[in-house]
């Protein structure tokens, strides 16, 4: 459960204006802003796999 809240928590901080405008002059396209932040989505949702594979494989 509390995977699911970091997820959350990163998608709400990925999506604030601040970092929205940092990664808008980063990468100003949208489809290269949308990569990046699929990226970082995909990580998380890798490490919260892992995690559940370790917890269960005892």
């Amino acid at each position: 459960m509390s995977h699911i809240l970091i997820v959350l928590i990163v998608i709400g901080l990925v999506f604030r204006k601040p970092l929205g405008r940092m990664l808008a002059r980063q990468f100003p396209d949208r489809a290269g802003r949308h990569r990046v932040v699929g990226t970082v989505i995909v990580a998380f949702a890798l490490v919260i796999v892992i995690r559940l594979a370790a917890l269960f494989w005892n």
